[in-house]
């Protein structure tokens, strides 16, 4: 019997991609960058396998799998993390993954998996960050309670294909560490922490109800300026524990100012934002029209 033929109607569909792989190509070259990606897509395909999933096909950079049990996809994503994390930096570039899943029907054909499961959970990945496994609420109400406990509720929102609202959740996975053990944080209500964001168009509270925020000119976008320089998934600020993280992934940079502190630019980093102070998206808060102040409550 094969792979294909013994796909369930009714599955999680799981995508896995690697993250800076043209880069790696840029810098290592084409025979260097082809070993280590071939060598992060076997890891990927033994780790789906020992959780219980089915490899379909690759996808490029990454691959597409089914789980006939939804709990085996955070296991599969937490371990293709930490193999992809093992590896070495090459020419000073470190690889990440990023995952997605999402529970529901498929229709087998030939050797590949169709329908609005597949779709959405390709949509879902595009929402994912390195590091970051992003679930449909379908998929986590099917989960066994110590995994729902480690994925955190994102904003609903629009995909792009799909008519319908979609509330994402999300799984950190470098933030869970060892498989058997589970971390949670209790707050006191008076001490749950914070954030207020306030820009030109709209003023948005994270906590821990609502965790997270993505910055950019995108029209998904949290908080979304216009300025040309700012790209279109700019950055986003997400609560880790008790503090809020921002990090950015965009072409020109976050510009942080924090009360009391000379302005730094972020370029593909992060960074814990304390008290108060600003941001920019692409440029100097002294030469931007898009200010987002932010104070930690």
């Amino acid at each position: 019997m094969s792979v294909l033929e013994s796909v369930p109607d009714a599955c999680t569909v799981f995508f896995a991609d690697l993250a800076g792989s043209t880069r790696l190509y840029e810098r290592a070259g084409d025979a260097v960058a082809y070993r280590l990606v071939e060598q992060c897509l076997q890891g990927m395909r033994q780790e789906v396998q020992a959780c219980g999933g089915r490899v379909i096909k690759n996808t490029g950079d990454g691959l597409l799998a089914v789980f006939s049990d939804p709990n085996g996809a955070p296991e599969a994503a937490i371990r293709i993390h930490n193999v992809v994390q093992d590896l070495p930096r090459v020419s000073g570039q470190k690889m990440a993954a990023r995952m997605a899943f999402h529970t529901g029907t498929v229709i087998v054909s030939d050797e590949d998996i169709f329908g609005d499961t597949v779709n959405v959970a390709a949509r879902l990945l595009e929402l994912a960050t390195p590091g970051r496994a992003i679930a449909s609420e379908q998929s986590v109400q099917e989960l066994q309670p110590e995994w729902r406990s480690l994925l955190h509720p994102l904003q609903s929102r629009s995909l792009r294909g799909v008519s319908r609202l979609t509330a994402p959740f999300e799984l950190v996975c470098e933030s869970v560490g060892d498989l058997t053990v589970v971390q949670t944080v209790n707050l006191d209500a008076d001490n749950a922490p914070e954030l207020r964001l306030t820009s030109a168009s709209r003023s948005l509270t994270l906590n821990a109800q609502t965790p997270s925020a993505r910055l950019g000119r995108a029209t998904s976008s949290d908080i979304r300026v216009t300025d040309t320089r700012a790209s279109r998934e700019h950055a986003h600020i997400e609560l880790r524990g008790d503090k809020f993280v921002l990090v950015d992934r965009s072409s020109n940079g976050t510009f942080v100012a924090i009360d009391g502190e000379r302005e730094f630019v972020l370029s593909h980093e992060e960074v814990v934002l304390r008290k108060r102070g600003r941001l920019a998206l692409g440029r100097s808060a002294a030469d931007s029209q898009d200010i987002i102040e932010f104070i930690c409550l």
